[in-house]
């Protein structure tokens, strides 16, 4: 989840011919130091009180490593970078409150974090929001929102394919929703397809998440599966998403 958006933003950037921007460097690891700030501050929030100060140590380490790299690309790209705490925000804070109730693994969490870390890929391609805002209606623009969108509908799709796998094996009706959404989404980018909005190609990806979806939850309901196949799968899909960004 970390890696996939930024790696899309990557591809669209040299695709579009935009320019390298080396600065990109500390914000990439603004949000990869951020994201375990964000598990860290997750535990935090849900540790009893007496074991709250071992788990403080952490918080602030990634917390001020983060904020480091923050300000090292504010000072490098300027006050505009700033304009993406409104979408970041909101999202962030609303995980944040999950955690702080203990529904930090709930599907609505899961959605909160997807999103956020979808979000990457408009922040890589653009750098600030306001460049964002120029190029809608371009080409560039329009590719970059169809590709976050993109992404989300993967992650998201690994979220309920995750935790049917692990906290909600063998419920029918999670298996069912998650090949439902999984099935939507190839639907989805079939429309868009039909529509030249999109390769067909990426209906033959979403197609193999919906398999994928279906088929390792079926199997581990008659005996286990091992974590390292479920990862590698993972492993497999994520690289043949950026493969098709590439070349479709």
């Amino acid at each position: 989840m970390l890696a996939l958006p930024v790696v899309v933003g990557w591809i669209l950037r040299v695709r579009d011919g935009a320019p390298t921007a080396p600065q990109l460097v500390p914000v990439v690891a603004c949000w990869i130091i951020g994201y375990l700030a964000f598990n860290a501050a997750t535990a935090w929030l849900k540790a009893p009180a007496r074991r709250r100060p071992a788990a403080r140590t952490p918080l602030l380490v990634y917390g001020l490593s983060s904020a480091a790299c923050g300000g090292l690309a504010l000072l490098l790209i300027g006050p505009a970078l700033l304009a993406w705490i409104v979408p970041f925000a909101p999202l962030v804070g609303a995980a944040l409150v999950l955690a702080a109730t203990r529904r930090e693994r709930s599907l609505a969490s899961g959605a909160l974090t997807t999103a956020a870390a979808s979000l990457m890929v408009l922040v890589t391609r653009f750098v600030t929001a306001d460049e964002l805002l120029g190029s809608l209606g371009t080409a560039a623009g329009t590719a970059a929102l169809v590709h976050t969108g993109l992404v989300f509908g993967y992650l998201f799709g690994t979220v309920w394919h995750v935790k049917g796998m692990i906290r909600e094996r063998g419920r029918s009706g999670w298996l069912a929703a998650s090949v439902a959404w999984h099935v939507g989404v190839t639907i989805a980018a079939g429309i868009a397809a039909a529509l030249g909005a999109l390769a067909p190609v990426w209906c033959v990806l979403f197609a193999l998440t919906a398999v994928r979806a279906w088929l390792l939850p079926t199997v581990a309901a008659r005996r286990p599966v091992r974590p390292l196949v479920i990862g590698l799968v993972e492993i497999g899909l994520t690289t043949a998403f950026a493969v098709v960004t590439v070349f479709a």
